[in-house]
């Protein structure tokens, strides 16, 4: 009996240690990939960085703003905030430096060039697969609008800028002067009717203004007088952008796991955002479904377009093999709203800027036209 005992004894005895053993070595296995994820957080997020940062310094480079982890995005925040421009910064640099070829700052835990010369942008275009895309910065861009022209390659760039190329030419841009001319009227009754004429933010009336004209020419004027989260959809597009921009920034699990954590609406911030690009995109394809019920026929009677999306979907009827999808027009969309009214509002509020300073060159216009 006391041998039996004692037999049992020394079998729970070796199972213990069994399992004891097996304790520590799955809690030994779970430290080592904890340090180990650590270690390559770190060399990620600050040695990488410092090795781009000496690698550009010896091609004669010179840093121009360097801060851990979120470098250039922060100041970037920074001066949105303050002055209403979040490229601030790199204006007054190439302003104090008109010859600077390159600018270099941080982001990320990468190394962010802004290519000034247009040789070196022309370079980067024609050997794209040479350059490194630093996928955390444009994570929420692609997600945005990754399927439109900006971030295309190959032969599906090629298709998206003959398109865009064939329905932005002179003869249908004249067409669009209508809705140019609407739009202008519409903006200038509205700022008489609020008492508005005597103090005018130039460059905010002209961002209204075009992000208008781009909405009607793409999507026509039923589109534009959307109402968005309690915004015209203008407004809304334009702090839209900010928010796409600025969203990795308010979420700080993005620099320990990656921006992928974006897309599980832990913040409420993530929520927001990603709340407001479906409820954008799900307008936008309603549109778009909506035009294309009305327009079935109207293309193969040679009946005129009227808009950027009515020469889509007339591509698409003709093209039914190789047709742009619904997710690339949205984001085609997008992306012309942002490049237009950005870009050409800041064109007409310079032109209006220097024409005040210069009054004797608005005189030369106006008997010259």
């Amino acid at each position: 009996m006391c041998i039996r005992d004692r037999g049992k004894s020394l079998d729970l005895l070796r199972k213990f240690k069994v399992e004891v053993r097996m304790e520590l070595s799955i809690w030994f296995l779970l430290k080592v990939v904890f340090f180990g994820w650590v270690i390559v957080k770190i060399y990620k997020l600050f040695i990488r960085e410092w090795i781009y940062i000496f690698f550009y310094l010896k091609q004669g480079l010179k840093l121009d703003y360097y801060l851990p982890l979120v470098g250039g995005m922060l100041l970037g925040k920074q001066h949105q905030a303050k002055y209403g421009d979040v490229n601030y910064w790199t204006k007054s640099l190439i302003r104090e430096n008109p010859k600077k070829r390159v600018l270099m700052s941080t982001s990320f835990g990468n190394v962010s060039l802004l290519l000034l010369e247009h040789n070196l942008v022309e370079e980067f275009y024609k050997n794209t697969n040479m350059y490194e895309k630093d996928r955390f910065v444009m994570y929420n861009f692609l997600r945005a609008f990754g399927n439109g022209i900006l971030f295309m390659e190959g032969d599906r760039w090629k298709l998206h800028r003959r398109i865009l190329s064939d329905a932005i030419n002179f003869e249908n841009l004249k067409k669009m002067t209508p809705i140019v001319m609407e739009a202008i009227k519409e903006h200038f009754d509205e700022m008489t009717q609020q008492k508005r004429l005597n103090k005018v933010g130039i460059m905010n009336e002209f961002q209204k203004i075009t992000g208008d004209i781009v909405l009607k020419a793409f999507f026509g004027s039923t589109f534009s007088k959307e109402i968005f989260y309690g915004k015209p959809l203008t407004i809304f597009l334009a702090n839209y952008f900010e928010d796409v921009t600025t969203q990795p920034l308010r979420n700080p699990l993005t620099f320990l796991i990656g921006p992928q954590i974006i897309d599980y609406n832990l913040t409420a911030n993530d929520r927001r955002v990603n709340g407001q690009t479906k409820a954008l995109k799900d307008l936008a394809r309603k549109t778009i479904e909506k035009r294309r019920k009305e327009a079935e026929g109207a293309y193969s009677k040679g009946e005129d377009r009227k808009d950027l999306l009515d020469f889509i979907l007339n591509y698409n009827a003709k093209n039914k093999d190789d047709p742009l999808s619904d997710e690339e027009i949205i984001d085609t969309f997008i992306t012309v709203f942002l490049a237009g009214m950005d870009t050409t509002s800041h064109l007409l509020g310079l032109a209006v800027y220097y024409l005040w300073k210069y009054p004797e060159m608005e005189l030369t216009m106006i008997i010259s036209s």
